[in-house]
């Protein structure tokens, strides 16, 4: 079926969406998983698998693992995991199949499931959804993942690609995804199946259109999050939907210096943010959000070295993971965060677009206190700053900090010495409790040349 699927032009898969919406046609592939009604039977799955379902009860769509109702409190990430747990998350997301043996163990082990994706070419990296040999080639390889994993006790879910939408031009990327789902629904029936979209929304009449095989739609948003729900039925999603990254501002739509570098939020604000997104998008649309996934559990260099990260460079947690912590459990952890009042250079804070001529020196101060008194220290240092217009890989190629840029760096204040090079860079700061727990800031600022000494004629 999943091959005579594959095969069958524009015209074919039209009519097939016609006659299932006429319930002519069943519905292949998600007949198992998905349930409408609000009689459900549980599904019964080989020794050691657990089974999930998608289901409608009493008009609130939501996920059976193992015949229970199951809320995701997730994570996306690749480390931490035992922190997951400790945290009242019950979930993580990964994006490909790399290393997945180990992680998915690591998961299992801290009794905690796994969103498994399955990385699919994206046509802005130059995969060609015309060209039938390429996407043979990754259908071939999208079944061996599948066959690997499919009895794994931590999977939940199938998530095939990331963002397939960014720069998609033409139907055949939904197609081929919807024949994808299709054969992942065969090889593994009692798994449901996702894909995930990016804030561009406008693709979801797209996916409702060519891929009726989607059990779930996922959707990574920001900024944009508080309208997402409205979004959704605009375009006429009803199906369930999962939000697969969220927290901060991006660095795309982030306030700028003129000269146009993103200001990131504190990992205070940050926290706050996603506060305010989890209560008011995520938990207040239920009936139809099966949960999320904060972004990005570990830490990772995009951009600058503390964008994403819920936690700092060396391992310890934010007020990120404080908030999701008390989501997830109704309490807060017995040591909470420092909270970041505010990070100035040369007197001036992030929004002052702050330059200092090369080779100079500035004060550099933070604000932050600590809910239980914990004696704070400080961080510090300098990098040279990304440009927003660089390619995904440059703004995640990590920079070096500059040696001898800091100076002095007592209590909550350091002395800046400018590069000697013009430019723009970063200064960043990281405040410790010193029992695991630290709060995150950061400031771009612009190096300016020295204006050069007047030459004074000389008199004869």
């Amino acid at each position: 079926m999943g091959s005579n699927y594959s095969s069958s032009g524009a015209s074919h898969l039209f009519a097939l969406i016609y006659l299932v919406g006429l319930g002519i046609l069943p519905l292949v592939g998600c007949q198992r998983t998905s349930v409408s009604s609000d009689v459900t039977q549980a599904l019964v799955a080989p020794a050691g698998v657990i089974p999930v379902q998608v289901v409608q009860q009493q008009g609130q769509a939501q996920l059976l693992r193992g015949g229970k109702p199951y809320y995701i409190k997730g994570a996306a990430g690749l480390q931490h995991y035992e922190a997951i747990r400790e945290a009242g998350g019950n979930s993580v997301r990964l994006w490909t199949t790399d290393f997945a043996d180990t992680l998915m163990n690591a998961a299992h082990q801290n009794n905690i499931s796994v969103m498994l994706g399955i990385w699919l070419e994206r046509e802005q990296e130059g995969f060609d959804y015309y060209d039938e040999a390429q996407v043979l080639r990754q259908r071939e390889y999208v079944r061996k993942q599948v066959l690997r994993y499919r009895r794994h006790p931590a999977l939940l879910m199938w998530n095939l690609g990331n963002e397939m939408d960014l720069n998609a031009k033409n139907p055949k990327v939904y197609e081929a995804i919807n024949n994808l789902a299709v054969m992942v629904h065969e090889l593994d029936p009692y798994h449901p199946v996702t894909t995930t979209l990016s804030g561009n929304l406008g693709m979801i009449r797209n996916v409702k259109a060519w891929c009726p095989a989607i059990d779930i739609l996922s959707i990574n948003a920001f900024g944009s999050l508080d309208v997402l729900p409205e979004d959704l039925r605009g375009y006429g999603w009803t199906k369930p939907y999962i939000v697969t990254e969220y927290g901060g501002l991006g660095y795309w739509e982030s306030p700028t210096t003129t000269w146009m570098a993103p200001l990131e939020q504190s990992s205070t604000n940050k926290a706050e943010n996603l506060r305010k997104a989890y209560v008011g998008t995520i938990q207040a649309a239920r009936a139809q959000c099966i949960g999320a996934y904060a972004f990005y559990w570990g830490q990772k260099f995009e951009f600058t070295n503390t964008w994403f990260g819920l936690f700092t460079p060396e391992g310890e947690k934010t007020a990120m993971i404080d908030v999701l912590q008390e989501l997830w459990t109704g309490h807060k952890p017995a040591n909470t965060s420092p909270r970041l009042e505010w990070l100035v250079l040369n007197k001036q804070q992030d929004s002052s677009s702050v330059s200092i001529p090369a080779g100079s020196r500035a004060m550099a101060y933070v604000g932050a206190t600590d809910a239980e008194g914990d004696t704070l220290t400080a961080r510090w240092e300098v990098r040279p700053d990304k440009q927003i217009t660089e390619r995904y890989e440059e703004r995640s190629t990590p920079t070096e900090p500059l040696p001898h840029a800091i100076r002095q760096a007592t209590g909550l204040q350091a002395e800046v010495v400018a590069p000697r090079t013009p430019g723009f860079y970063r200064l960043s700061v990281i405040v410790s409790d010193g029992k695991g727990s630290a709060a995150m800031a950061n400031l771009p600022f612009m190096v300016t040349a020295r204006p050069r000494p007047k030459l004074v004629a000389s008199l004869r």
